[in-house]
């Protein structure tokens, strides 16, 4: 039998001796291999086609809201808005087909209104699990470059506006924001850095929130790592300085929080609650907390309608907080739109893992100020 192989190969390639066969049998080898390796590059993985192409278009109102989160009109107002930065200017040379602002849109939208893998977003979309990542994130940067101005610090009319509703809401004259912080769970800690986890021991990070009475975030930041401090995280903040200096709160207005903030002439906090609390006490703290629900709500409303927010995957610092700001855009767009806002409203368990009591020394003047309230409460 090895002699017909041998004679065969003779004939067919000009194989003169042994060394020659062996040669060619390694060189087989080899391109097999290689043949190998470019199908395995090439490996066809089946998806969904057609998706946001065929079947998207058919929902209607009230489905496309229960399937990306947002109605119709907020997607066309975001489309509308970052439309000409998603938008490749170069012609088409030929290849794989670029794909269109609309349907990035409806990928960044799916990806932060469920809790799903890139994987499975892939699929759903029939686009690469590469791709997808890319087009979360150049959206998210985009929609926060774009329509950052939808979080915005309220002017003096405003804010005049604001206590008035908070005052009919909670007898309180003054307030004109509510702060508080929650924690965004995090599959892994970047960097594997334990500092951010968090007192009940999973990855966090922080954000911070002003919500006004109607639950729109007027200011928004993050960053923090888990275990940190919530006033140390205010301390750190561009609100602080500003508020501090006296230029983004009204004279006799204020800005409300939980006992875990130090108390200032423009931050009230509810008096510490030493067990000799009198009956004035502890009916200023009541209103200060039926007040302080709005920002509960906002919590509650941010995470419950995007639900990416239970759990964020990304390990890149700097994209976790793209994709937390991005949220809270949504958020207001929502609310400014009266997108079926109570509808979303979720109970957010993790708005005070560390429940640290505050660190910091109260300001007089904010002593003085929350005792002048209280005695000009009415009964």
């Amino acid at each position: 039998m090895e002699e017909v192989i041998k004679a065969q190969l003779n004939e067919d390639l000009f194989i003169e001796d042994e060394t020659d066969i062996f040669i060619f049998i390694a060189m087989e080898q080899t391109w097999i291999m290689q043949i190998i390796l470019n199908l395995e590059r090439r490996r066809y993985n089946p998806r969904l086609e057609g998706f946001s192409e065929n079947i998207v278009p058919q929902f209607d109102s009230k489905q496309f809201l229960r399937h990306f989160r947002v109605n119709p009109e907020i997607f066309y107002l975001i489309m509308n808005s970052i439309v000409h930065s998603l938008t490749d200017d170069n012609a088409w040379p030929g290849g794989v087909e670029p794909i269109l602002p609309e349907k990035k849109l409806l990928v960044f939208l799916w990806y932060m209104a469920n809790q799903e893998t890139l994987r499975e977003v892939s699929n759903t979309f029939a686009i690469g699990t590469t791709t997808v990542h890319e087009i979360i994130m150049a959206v998210s940067e985009t929609v926060n470059e774009n329509l950052v101005n939808v979080i915005n610090w309220p002017d003096a009319n405003t804010q005049q506006a604001i206590s008035r509703q908070f005052q009919l809401q909670s007898g309180l004259p003054g307030i004109i924001g509510c702060l508080d912080g929650t924690h965004i769970r995090l599959s892994s800690a970047p960097g594997g850095d334990k500092d951010y986890c968090n007192r009940k021991n999973f990855p966090s990070i922080q954000l911070q929130v002003v919500a006004d009475c109607d639950m729109l975030i007027r200011d928004a930041y993050t960053g923090w790592p888990g275990c940190t401090h919530d006033a140390r995280v205010l301390r750190n903040s561009s609100l602080f300085d500003i508020a501090e200096n006296g230029q983004c709160v009204m004279h006799g207005k204020f800005i409300i929080a939980d006992s875990a903030y130090p108390l200032r002439n423009w931050l009230m906090t509810p008096f510490r609650d030493n067990g000799r609390l009198n009956a004035q006490q502890r009916r200023f703290n009541q209103r200060l907390s039926v007040a302080r629900q709005i920002v509960e709500r906002v919590y509650g409303h941010l995470k419950g309608r995007f639900r990416r927010f239970r759990e964020i995957s990304v390990r890149k610092l700097s994209r976790i907080v793209s994709l937390i700001i991005s949220g809270c855009i949504l958020h207001n767009l929502c609310v400014l739109h009266h997108d079926d806002v109570e509808a979303f409203i979720d109970n957010d368990d993790d708005r005070h893992p560390n429940a640290y009591p505050n660190i910091f020394v109260d300001g007089r003047d904010g002593a003085l100020f929350r005792q002048q309230l209280m005695n000009t409460m009415p009964l």
